[in-house]
């Protein structure tokens, strides 16, 4: 009788052994990750534009476990999730030797850690693979949207003033004298600034991210044709972006420019909303 109590409560035991190391293993990740979190955390209350692309990636994941009965079940660190644990700790340590290329493999290390919880959920790979991978394409977004700024305003104020010079001949793109640069569009003798968030980072980042998490979420997909459905998706977001400047321009020309505001968000709402519409569409086609 002795041995048979002493049976039954060894598993006890050591499933509790299992549960607390679980638990300390997932409590020295976020330690270990709690920088790139912050730092990540901190991009997000400055920037808009990324704040739209996590909740279109939130918003994506959702939409996919609700469509394809994915359910999370009680956590456990199965082999799959520790091997992808102690990658992302070994993609941590390698990026302090790597200086500024180190905050990439920094920002993979997290999205590995969030493959690792993910494994530790969900049985679904491909589910969790495409969670993971858009939430790197949001950290690399949110980790270039500085650089970008500029470069992707001149790109998008030339081609709307492209497609509005099939309508007006007298517009062009002009440079304000600024402490930083600023450029602009003549049309019809008023001058509109392409700001900031005139740029597309919102739409682009939007759309890149859908579409990473809709590739990497289907079978039977070459990795090629994954990465040319996302650049593609990606100039269409640009695309998009500068057809909604140049639909903005026009509109103010036809009911002035004190309505400028008015007509600045109803036609941002409504590109940024096809443009979704489209790349989901079209990359789960494809």
């Amino acid at each position: 009788m002795q041995n048979m109590s002493t049976a039954t409560e060894n598993p006890q035991k050591s499933e509790k052994v299992l549960t607390t190391l679980e638990v300390f293993a997932w409590v020295c990740a976020v330690v270990a990750f709690s920088p790139a979190i912050v730092w990540l955390a901190g991009a997000l209350s400055k920037s808009p534009q990324l704040r739209d692309a996590v909740v279109i990636l939130v918003t994506a994941i959702l939409v996919m476990a609700v469509e394809y009965k994915i359910r999370p079940h009680r956590p456990r660190l199965t082999a799959d999730s520790a091997k992808w644990l102690l990658g992302s700790y070994a993609a941590l340590i390698a990026s302090n030797f790597l200086g500024l290329f180190g905050g990439f493999l920094a920002l993979a290390g997290l999205s590995g850690a969030i493959v690792a919880a993910g494994l530790a959920c969900f049985d679904r790979r491909r589910y969790v693979y495409a969670a993971g991978g858009a939430f790197y394409a949001f950290t690399l977004m949110s980790f270039l949207i500085g650089a970008f700024d500029f470069p992707l305003r001149v790109l998008a104020g030339r081609m709307a003033v492209w497609i509005l010079s099939f309508f007006n001949s007298s517009v062009s793109l002009v440079t304000f004298p600024n402490a930083s640069p600023q450029i602009g569009i003549m049309a019809g003798g008023s001058s509109f600034l392409v700001a900031t968030e005139c740029n597309g980072f919102g739409i682009i980042s939007a759309c890149v991210v859908l579409a990473t998490a809709s590739v990497i979420f289907r079978k039977n997909i070459g990795i090629l044709r994954r990465i040319a459905i996302v650049l593609l998706c990606a100039v269409f977001a640009y695309a998009a972006n500068s057809l909604r400047i140049a639909a903005i321009i026009s509109a103010a020309e036809i009911a002035g420019k004190e309505n400028y505001g008015l007509m600045h968000e109803a036609f941002g709402y409504v590109f940024f909303a096809l443009a979704l519409v489209c790349v989901w569409t079209a990359s789960r086609k494809f």
